[in-house]
This record gives structure tokens, C-alpha cells and sequence, in this order.
């Protein structure tokens, strides 16, 4: 029998591990503080006696956020995109109010271009061009109706909105605050020890690649979810605006990790095939002490907060593997070439594995330290402001995607009022701004269907709650306390799910629908006929927009092209020339790459193929910048430096073919595979007197060139184009 005291924890725990949503108490504190601020801003819109008041609880679920930073950020832009769209439909309804055509036409080349501009944007700033686009149609078409009433129209929409940021960002700032720097600072220390656990795994090659591919695809996922945090933390104190720059750093340095330690493990993979004798004697330890220190760095929760500590360790670490490193050189010409290159690599990997991993620390120290009453939060500050960098240069093919977003935004508005012109439709207004919610999910995303899809299923569960509340509940309310008292527990659910980040869409969707649904006017008038009417149609325009978005795509398969083609026909081939530093090419790369993850769908495997190869492509920049360093080496022997200089200009000039090849590529990759290959015999077949420094250079390149080679076994559908299906 089970105690009585220790009944309800029981019910509880099992309750929380069947629940989807999240009940922690926090959770369940951003639930209640958000249908709190939901009733307030209805109230305070009843009271200003505004003419659609459930506006105001509308936004409040549009805006939820379970941190501080992300409320007072989607705020401020909210707030922005508002008044610029409720300005720019006052312009447009006063041009053209008697002239449906210019009007409608006005409306969609100013939705187009805020789509574009969104497109061109990132995080919050691309949801104020959002807003103001939305905005001015509302104005616009519902304002066209009545002309006269249009300036009223726009002033109260406005207020409406503003009332619904005021109190969501006080509740959120007020009760119970999480702030996402505090937030931030969490993740941070959790990623590390995941990225630890992450290198610890790749050095097993015991483990199988079924549960290594799933174990990457998580870290990446951490790594683009800790790139959005770090994007609220901007808007809660100046001193996390002064650490972007950093932070950004840090989210290249994750990638960095992420790619040294997969090829870490393909390659211990093989030498567990290969390797033998007493190369696998001095491996063997030495990858069995760095998997223990990670795995230690990985249990160890404070290990993150001692920075110097962590990093001596981690430098100790690789002076040991510089040392076994320097003992396979010495057994050069007396065991097998290729194993013994083979084992050099594996060493210098993991070196690198850890210098990534001491950089993520190094980063970490530069951009946060703990300064005033910001440390009191878990909120840090820089050590001294840096200097200012220039922004980043879009590609162009990112600026081509944002205008056809934005074209296509314009053309499927004009479509839908010409629907709705044709067939005099009473609600097409309705259709109208679905549809034009349902274009949310296309900016900067590449495949919206499963994100609108979502929302348009919650919208209407949302929609066929309310219209069963408005029924069956409202007629037996009475006064303001009884319904705030009705909402509370209604939109408790949907907060629920908000705070819960795989049904965040959900819960926002279920919650901003079911109250701007519900009928709560200023007069309480029933009309079913005219619910269904505005429902149907509001859901119809959403699913004309799922379905003319999936039929007419914009993708950033252009960007990554671009990226590729830069990439292998570019950068590796100014590593391999020595023109620029290989660690310089391998940010470039990493940072263009951090832009396009997160609309990369990793579960298709053209697309992690394309993730997989571009982290390649950037750790083979080290190999290149390698071998052209090495030829500066006295030591090293004539006939390895004839062979490597002569494989590096010949490979550069390879490589810089790759983009204009067209049907020719197969036959440029082979080329250059045969060349990598040629030059690796060549190395191996050198007599050069064993244990001289000239044959352990000889056998650091030749481990080189066996990275190199690897690539076109591993990558060969990356460099052959494998960017997913279009």
C-alpha cells in the first residue's frame, strides 16, 4: 500500500510523464501570468471602450514567451511593425478609397515589400516587417468599407494591439520573471557538456552510426535554438547587446566541434579495421584519456563556470596527444605508412576537437563575466567593449529568395481579392487575413507546410472551442469578474502548450483564436450564423495559403548553391594557394553555414548530407592551410615538398573548376580524387631514413592527404550537389 503522504507525488510524476505539455511549475506560473494579462488587456480595452476589444487578448497569445527578453523584444518590434502599418494603410486608403484596383494593388506591392524586407531580416526585426505589412492590409481592407471611419479604424486596431504588448511584457517582466539571459547562461553550460558527451561518443567507435546520425542532428538543433535565445538576450540589458558578438563567435565554435568530432569518428571507424600493431598501442590510450576527460567535463555541472581550470585541462590534454603524436612520427619507415598517417590524423583531429572546445571557453570568458547587480541575475557583461564590426554582407542569392518571398506575398494577395471580387464574398475580408497570417511561415522558412498545417488545425480547434463557449457559457455570464474568472480557466490549456516548446505553435494558435472568436465585444450579441461565416472563411484563406505556398516554393536552395560554389570554388582553393589563413576560411564558412541551419529539414538526407559536407569542406581548409604551411618547414624533404606543392596547385586549380563544370562535375570530382590519391602514394612510396624529422614530416602529410581523401568517400554527395529535394 502506498503511503498516504507520497500518494499525490506518485499521481503527479506519472501525470507529468503522460502529459505532452510541460507542468513544471514554471510552466504552469506562464500559463496562468498569461491568461492573466490576456483579461487584464481586455479589460483595459472595455474600459477605453475600443471597438474590437478581443483584439487586445489576441495579441497577448500572439506574444507569448516564456522569457523576459523574448516578450519585451516581440514587444517592441510588435509595436514597431504596428504603427508603420497602420501608417502606411492610412496612406494607401486615402490615395485610393474609391478605386479598388489601385487600392488593392497598393496594398499588395507594400506587402510584397515588407515580405522581402522580412526575408532580408532576421529574428525580431523580420517579424516587425511582418506586422507592418499584416497591419496595413487590415487597415487598408477593412478601412476600404468605410473610408470615412478608417482613421478610427487604424487608431483603435493600434491601441488594441499596444494594450495587449503592455500587459503581456509587465506580467512577463513582473511575476515570476525568466530572463533569457539567465536563460542563456544555462544553455551555454548544458551545450557544453552535450558537446563534451558529443566528442566523447565520436572517440567510441563502438558506437553505431544509427545512433551517432541522431546524436548530431540534436546537437545542431541545440546549437540553432541557442542562436535564437541568444537573440532575446539583446533586448533585456545593453550589456548582453555588447556580448552579441561573442555570442555569435560561441555559435561558430559549436559548429566547429560539431564538425571535427564527426570526422573524428568516421576515421576512428576505419583505423578500427585498419590499425594494428603498435600504432594502435599508442592510440588506443590516448583517445581513451581525451573520451574520459570529456566525459568528466560532461558529468561535471560546474565545469562550464571554471573556465581556466577547464582549459588547463583541456591544454594538458593535448600536449599529451602532441606528445604520442611525435611518437608515431618517430616510428616513420618502420611500420606501414598508411596506418601510421592514419594514427596522426586521428591525433591531430582530436587536438583539434579539444582546441574547439577550449575556444567555446575561450568565447565564453570573453563575452560574459560576471559584473554589478547583473550577476545577481546570472545575467554577465563584457569585459571591455569591443570594436565595432562592419554587418554582415547578405549573398546574393539570399537577397534573390526575399524578393521572390515578397513577389509571391503580393501575387497571392492579389489573387485572393480577386476571389473575393469575383465572388462578391461577404466574408472575404476574413479570407483575406488568413491568408495573409498563413504567409507568416514562408519568410525564412523552406518548407512551411508542416508549421501552417499546425497552426491551421489549432486555429480551428481554437475557433470550435470558442464557438461552443459562446454558445453554451457566455449567455449565463454575467459581469466582467464572471467572464475573467471563465477565461482564466479556459486559456490555461493553451498556455500550457505555449510554454511547451514542441506544442509552442500549437498553444499560440489554439489560445489567439479561441478569444478573438469568442464574441467578447462590447455588447454581448450571439450571431452563430455569422461566427461560422467569418470561421470558415478565415480557415479557407489559410488553407488556400498552405496550399499556394507548397505549390509555388521559395527555398534557400540558391543560397546554399551560392555557398557551395564559394565554398569549393573559392575558399578551399585560397587555403590550398596559402592566400589567406586556413582558420580565417573555416569561420567564413562555419558562419555563412550558422545562417542557413535553421532552415535546413536535417531528417531528409540530401539536406544533412549538405550539413555534413559543408562541416567537412571547412575542416578540410585546415588540412589545405596545413600542408601549404608545411612546405615553409627547412626539414622537410625535397621530394615531399615537390609532391605537395605540386598537389596543392594542381588541387586549387581542381577545385576552382567545381562551380562551372555543369555535367562535367563527375569527371572534375574523379580528377580531383585522383590527384589526392596519386599524391598520398606518392608520399608513402618516399625512402626516407627512418625516425628523421624529414620522415615525420612526410608522414604529417600524408595524414593530411588522408583527410583529404576521405572526403571524396564520405562527402561525395555534398560535393556532387546534394542539396535535398527542391
Amino acid at each position: 500500500m502506498t503511503p498516504a503522504g507520497t500518494a499525490f507525488p506518485d499521481v503527479w510524476t506519472r501525470l507529468r510523464a503522460a502529459v505532452p505539455v510541460d507542468l513544471g511549475w514554471r510552466n504552469i506560473v506562464f500559463s496562468l501570468r498569461t491568461a492573466a494579462a490576456a483579461v487584464m488587456a481586455l479589460g483595459a480595452a472595455y474600459w477605453l471602450q475600443l471597438d474590437d476589444p478581443q483584439w487586445a487578448a489576441l495579441t497577448v497569445y500572439l506574444l507569448a514567451q516564456p522569457t523576459a527578453g523574448a516578450a519585451v523584444a516581440k514587444g517592441a518590434f510588435r509595436v514597431a511593425g504596428t504603427l508603420l502599418g497602420a501608417a502606411a494603410g492610412l496612406v494607401i486608403l486615402a490615395l485610393w478609397s474609391q478605386a479598388p484596383l489601385p487600392l488593392v494593388g497598393s496594398l499588395a506591392l507594400w506587402l510584397g515589400f515588407c515580405f522581402t524586407q522580412a526575408g532580408l531580416s532576421r529574428n525580431y526585426t523580420s517579424y516587425s516587417f511582418l506586422l507592418a505589412g499584416y497591419t496595413a492590409l487590415l487597415v487598408g481592407l477593412e478601412g476600404a468599407s468605410a473610408p470615412a471611419d478608417a482613421w478610427h479604424l487604424a487608431v483603435d486596431r493600434t491601441a488594441e494591439i499596444i494594450l495587449g504588448i503592455v500587459f503581456v511584457t509587465a506580467m512577463s517582466v513582473l511575476v515570476f520573471p525568466v530572463y533569457a539571459g539567465d536563460v542563456l547562461r544555462g544553455q551555454l553550460a548544458v551545450l557544453f557538456g552535450r558537446l563534451c558527451h558529443y566528442g566523447a561518443v565520436a572517440l567510441q567507435p563502438v558506437t553505431p552510426i544509427t545512433a551517432f546520425a541522431p546524436l548530431r542532428r540534436e546537437m545542431v538543433e541545440a546549437v540553432v535554438k541557442f542562436d535564437a535565445l541568444r537573440s532575446y538576450t539583446l533586448f533585456e540589458a545593453p550589456e548582453m547587446r555588447a556580448s552579441d558578438a561573442g555570442l555569435r563567435r560561441m555559435t561558430r565554435e559549436f559548429l566547429r566541434v560539431l564538425a571535427v568530432a564527426r570526422g573524428l569518428y568516421l576515421r576512428l571507424d576505419e583505423f578500427a579495421v585498419e590499425g594494428a600493431g603498435p600504432v594502435a598501442d599508442r592510440l588506443r590510450p590516448a583517445m581513451a584519456d581525451v573520451a574520459a576527460l570529456l566525459e568528466r567535463l560532461a558529468a561535471d555541472p560546474s565545469a562550464f563556470a571554471d573556465t581556466r581550470r577547464v582549459r588547463a585541462q583541456l591544454l594538458a590534454t593535448r600536449v599529451a596527444l602532441n606528445a604520442a603524436g611525435a611518437e608515431l612520427e618517430a616510428m616513420a619507415g618502420q611500420v606501414p605508412f598508411l596506418p601510421l598517417a592514419n594514427g596522426v590524423l586521428i591525433l591531430r583531429r582530436a587536438g583539434d576537437l579539444l582546441h574547439g572546445l577550449s575556444m567555446v571557453m575561450v568565447s565564453q570568458a570573453a563575452s560574459l563575466r560576471p559584473t554589478g547587480p547583473l550577476a545577481l541575475r546570472g545575467v554577465t557583461a563584457p569585459a571591455a567593449p569591443s570594436a565595432a564590426r562592419p554587418p554582415p554582407v547578405m549573398a546574393p542569392a539570399q537577397r534573390r529568395e526575399a524578393r521572390l518571398a515578397g513577389l509571391r506575398a503580393g501575387l497571392l494577395l492579389l489573387a485572393m481579392c480577386g476571389f473575393w471580387a469575383a465572388t462578391e464574398w461577404t466574408s472575404g475580408f476574413n479570407a483575406a487575413a488568413g491568408l495573409a497570417v498563413l504567409l507568416f511561415f514562408a519568410v525564412n522558412q523552406d518548407r512551411p507546410g508542416a508549421l501552417g498545417l499546425s497552426f491551421l488545425i489549432f486555429a480551428g480547434l481554437g475557433m470550435a472551442a470558442a464557438y461552443g463557449a459562446m454558445v453554451f457559457v457566455l449567455p449565463r455570464i454575467e459581469g466582467f469578474d464572471a467572464l475573467a474568472l471563465f477565461l482564466m480557466v479556459a486559456l490555461f490549456p493553451a498556455g500550457l502548450m505555449a510554454g511547451t516548446p514542441a506544442l509552442a505553435l500549437a498553444g499560440t494558435a489554439f489560445g489567439a483564436y479561441f478569444v478573438a472568436e469568442l464574441g467578447t465585444g462590447n455588447v454581448f450579441r450571439p450571431d452563430e450564423a455569422g461566427f461560422l461565416n467569418a470561421a470558415l472563411s478565415t480557415l479557407f484563406g489559410m488553407g488556400a495559403a498552405l496550399v499556394l505556398l507548397n505549390l509555388f516554393p521559395v527555398t534557400s536552395r540558391a543560397s546554399r548553391r551560392q555557398l557551395w560554389n564559394t565554398t569549393l570554388g573559392t575558399r578551399l582553393p585560397q587555403a590550398a594557394r596559402g592566400l589567406r589563413h586556413e582558420r580565417a576560411i573555416l569561420r567564413e564558412i562555419v558562419g555563412a553555414l550558422a545562417d542557413l541551419l535553421p532552415r535546413l529539414a536535417l531528417a531528409r538526407p540530401g539536406e544533412d548530407e549538405y550539413l555534413r559536407g559543408t562541416l567537412g569542406a571547412a575542416s578540410t581548409a585546415l588540412e589545405l592551410g596545413r600542408l601549404r604551411r608545411l612546405l615553409g618547414a627547412p626539414e622537410l624533404a625535397e621530394e615531399t615538398r615537390a609532391l605537395v606543392a605540386g598537389f596543392l596547385d594542381r588541387f586549387a586549380a581542381e577545385l576552382a573548376r567545381f562551380p562551372e563544370a555543369g555535367p562535367a562535375l563527375p569527371e572534375r570530382i574523379a580528377a580531383a580524387e585522383a590527384l589526392a590519391h596519386k599524391t598520398q602514394a606518392g608520399l608513402a612510396g618516399l625512402a626516407l631514413p627512418p625516425g628523421t624529422k624529414a620522415a615525420g614530416l612526410n608522414l604529417r602529410a600524408g595524414a593530411s592527404l588522408r583527410f583529404i581523401v576521405d572526403r571524396f568517400d564520405i562527402d561525395r554527395a555534398y560535393l556532387r550537389h546534394a542539396f535535398g529535394e527542391g
